[in-house]
């Protein structure tokens, strides 16, 4: 969604950034791939710190969490499984609940390969991937997350001025939740 014109303007004033930040939540600056075409390097974020003391978070969340074997690293990924659903990952495909994730309709077998890697996710468990799997390090190398190393949920990106929109939380959620 593209915010209006006025809008738009007002992000681009010098000493904006910061305040929305120090206000709102924290602000990230995107340095990789791994969630494009959702993110991309250069991109500026504002994420909701205050998002998931007003709800839990959700499957189709893009998410500022701590890596949980590097600590201190953050990552911005997205919440694909939530607590009590059975994920399978074969390579770059992942079923949720035995249904292929986002991805379009005939895009490969319906149904996981017997060799894949399956997770039922326990009470406190979450499951991140980042959009662009051959470009990210997430659950295909450290597995599910707990919920102390979710942080905030994506709001806004505000930089550069011609990329200015909302990060809407669902639009890779094609998995009935």
């Amino acid at each position: 969604m593209m915010l209006s014109k006025p809008l738009r303007a007002l992000l681009a004033l010098p000493g904006v950034h910061p305040l929305l930040a120090f206000l709102l939540g924290r602000r990230v600056v995107i340095r990789g791939w791994s969630m494009y075409p959702t993110l991309a390097p250069g991109e500026y974020v504002l994420f909701d710190r205050f998002a998931y003391r007003r709800s839990p978070p959700r499957r189709g969340d893009v998410v500022l969490a701590s890596h949980p074997s590097r600590p201190g690293m953050r990552i911005v990924k997205r919440l694909v499984a939530l607590p009590g659903d059975r994920v399978t990952i074969d390579g770059e495909r992942c079923w949720v609940n035995g249904l292929p994730y986002g991805e379009a309709e005939g895009a490969g077998p319906s149904a996981p390969p017997a060799s894949a890697r399956t997770w039922t996710l326990g009470d406190d468990e979450w499951l991140l991937l980042g959009d662009a799997p051959y470009a990210s390090t997430d659950a295909r190398d450290f597995g599910p997350v707990g919920r102390d190393l979710l942080h905030a949920r994506a709001w806004l990106v505000y930089w550069p001025p011609g990329r200015v929109r909302l990060i809407k939380g669902q639009e890779k959620n094609e998995t009935p939740g």
